[in-house]
This record gives C-alpha cells, sequence and structure tokens, in this order.
C-alpha cells in the first residue's frame, strides 16, 4: 500500500469509530401500575427500593483508515 500523496510505504491502518447508536428499552406500563400499587400497600415503604431502570444497548460501527506516518495523510479504506 502506497501513501496517494508523497508515495511512502510507511502506513499504518486502525479503525476509527465512524458513528454509534443506542437503543434504550424501558419499563412496561404494567410495571409501573404494579410498582405503585405496592407503595400504596406498604404506605411508601416500597419508595426505598430504587426504581428499576430499562436496558440499553449500543452498536458502534468502526471503518477501516490508513495514516501515513511520513506526510500524516489520512484515507479511509
Amino acid at each position: 500500500m502506497k501513501c496517494p500523496k508523497c508515495g511512502s510505504v510507511n502506513i499504518n491502518v486502525v479503525l476509527e469509530q465512524a458513528s454509534s447508536k443506542t437503543k434504550s428499552r424501558n419499563m412496561g406500563c404494567l410495571w409501573s401500575i404494579g410498582r405503585l400499587f405496592l407503595i400504596l400497600c406498604t404506605c411508601g415503604l416500597w419508595l426505598i427500593i430504587g426504581a428499576r431502570i430499562g436496558t440499553h444497548k449500543t452498536k458502534y460501527n468502526n471503518r477501516k483508515v490508513a495514516l501515513c506516518q511520513n506526510c500524516g495523510r489520512k484515507w479511509y479504506i
């Protein structure tokens, strides 16, 4: 592989994070109704136990990048 700018072969290929996307899934309405019912039945003692937070999944998109060590030019492979 050669650098298109200077013609050097001193090149590093690395992965660069292009983008990321996070999906979140919250608790449903039955969970909220059940929690409210338990709070009312225990006169508020159920509030001591923290509310459950939904799940999150993050997906990362990476791309290959070549970087010339002599001139510093960067291009995508």
